[in-house]
């Protein structure tokens, strides 16, 4: 896995024919004969290198869909590219971040498209996961464009390299932040697996919880807590049922307990009651005669006593008339101090009320004046803001207008320099052009032998891949009919070069 992480970006040639599944829209067996590039490639899990099926897979160009379908059995699609145009190519599946490359096929002269490779993309593909950024694949990953010199479709590594050495660089990193997770993951297991071997349920339900916090989704931990949860409720109802029993069997001990106790306190106070109504009937006897000679005393006594309340009640009421009287004198001097106590209370009322209400007239004439100095003051800071903030957005304004007029006489200058440079190109085009005709004329007999010695070299290397064939080659068919594995195509049959079209792969 270290080893795939290590390889974000690898160009190399492939040595044998593909078949590949073929996307909706232009077919290669129907314009074999025509000047175009094919595409073919592979879609693989980037960290397992499992091919990778049912991937959608759609290209646009010019604003339309131009094919669209699904990777097949073993993860292979195909398509046909048409000169003159830029394809955005996406490639997506549910539970993986998907990704999106463009091929430009612009610039291409027309003596030179016929020997123009074939190109091939292995596109990898991984699941989310939180330490990926999965915003850094919004933009393509890749760009193929047209080079010159070398006549064929190649990577732009100007717009590539700094974009996949950061998606390399955080994919290492999650990498090793997921080796740590499975280290610690592995860790919890092992520490909670003991526990659930001894039986220690409390802890190795702490441990699978732990586990499940550095991987949610793994199955073996949710499974194990199930377990310990049914263990758990197996133990919980087991120790109710003790409980139950020894709750029943102490309710019935004390329940038997509380009836011998009554039973013998019942006899007890049966004894006692005999007891107490034998010495209740003897005191009773002596009581009576007690209460005669109580009585007689009680009577003389009430007598005596009536006597002298009645004295003390005439006493008492004259103390209390005299009293009234002294009261209601005291309460009449008080009335008069207090009604005079009043009128002085109000008359001081009135005169404050009189100073506070011409306080207030004054606070309220100079809380005017300064509300209408303070509205002044804002109203002039307003407009002087308001000039400011005026002042600034011409200046603006005018940066904006001469920032805009220096941009458009840039891009007229640019626009000029490419529509001379197109001419110059397109000139020395038409004259490589004329002066290869011209040659191909001149040495058509040394073009005729070269052609047969590079028809002679493919016919060798083909007996050579017949002798040694490598198994599990596909049976889908791609511009040529023999099954043969092997780097060179057929040239196409448009009579306008005689060469082999090597096929380019890449793996983003």
């Amino acid at each position: 896995m270290k080893k795939r992480l290590s390889i974000l970006f690898l160009l190399t040639f492939i040595t044998s024919v593909i078949a590949f599944a073929q996307l909706s829209g232009t077919k290669q067996e129907d314009v074999i004969d025509q000047d175009n590039v094919f595409l073919d490639g592979v879609v693989s899990d980037y960290y397992t290198g499992e091919k990778l099926s049912y991937v959608s897979i759609q290209a646009v160009a010019d604003g339309k869909v131009v094919a669209s379908g699904t990777s097949d059995g073993k993860g292979e699609y195909k398509m046909v590219l048409e000169f003159d145009k830029e394809y955005k190519i996406t490639f997506s599946r549910a539970g993986l971040i998907g990704k999106t490359i463009i091929v430009t096929t612009f610039g291409v002269p027309d003596d030179k498209k016929h020997k123009v490779p074939d190109m091939g993309a292995e596109i990898t593909l991984f699941k989310p996961n939180d330490c990926i950024k999965s915003e850094m694949l919004n933009a393509p990953v890749g760009k193929a464009i047209y080079f010159v010199d070398r006549n064929e479709m190649d990577w732009d590594m100007n717009y590539s390299m700094d974009k996949l050495a950061a998606l390399n660089k955080m994919l290492d990193d999650c990498s090793k932040q997921v080796e740590k997770q499975e280290k610690d993951y592995a860790a919890a297991m092992k520490l909670a697996d003991q526990a659930f071997a001894k039986r220690d349920w409390e802890n190795a339900k702490i441990g699978y919880q732990k586990a499940l916090t550095i991987f949610a989704d793994k199955p073996e931990p949710k499974d194990r807590l199930k377990l310990i949860e049914t263990e758990l409720t197996k133990k919980a109802e087991a120790e109710k049922q003790r409980a139950e029993e020894k709750a029943r069997a102490e309710a019935e001990a004390k329940a038997k307990a509380e009836k011998e106790a009554a039973a013998k306190k019942e006899e007890q106070e049966r004894l006692a009651k005999e007891k107490a109504e034998a010495t209740a009937l003897a005191k009773a006897e002596a009581e009576k005669a007690e209460l005669a000679k109580a009585e007689a005393a009680a009577k003389k006594a009430e007598e005596e006593r009536l006597a002298k309340e009645k004295k003390e009640a005439e006493a008492k009421l004259a103390q209390e008339a005299a009293a009234k009287a002294q009261l209601e004198k005291d309460e009449a001097i008080k009335k008069k101090e207090e009604e005079k106590l009043i009128a002085q209370k109000e008359a001081e009322k009135q005169k404050a009320l009189a100073e506070k209400t011409k306080l207030e007239k004054e606070a309220a004439s100079n809380k005017k004046e300064e509300v209408e100095a303070k509205k002044d003051e804002v109203i002039a800071t307003n407009n002087a803001k308001k000039e400011e903030k005026e002042k600034l957005i011409a200046q603006k304004e005018a940066e904006k207008r001469a920032a805009e007029e220096t941009k458009a006489k840039e891009e007229k200058e640019a626009a000029a320099k490419k529509e001379e440079q197109e001419r110059i190109a397109k000139e020395q085009a038409a004259n490589l052009a004329k002066k290869a005709e011209d040659e191909r004329a001149e040495n058509k007999v040394v073009l005729l032998e070269e052609k047969e010695e590079v028809e002679q070299q493919i016919a060798t290397q083909v007996e050579e891949e017949k002798k040694a064939p490598i198994k599990g080659s596909s049976t889908i068919k791609i511009k040529r009919t023999n099954k043969g594995r092997h780097l060179y195509e057929k040239p196409n049959k448009t009579g306008k070069g005689d060469g082999p079209r090597p096929r380019k792969h890449m793996v983003l």
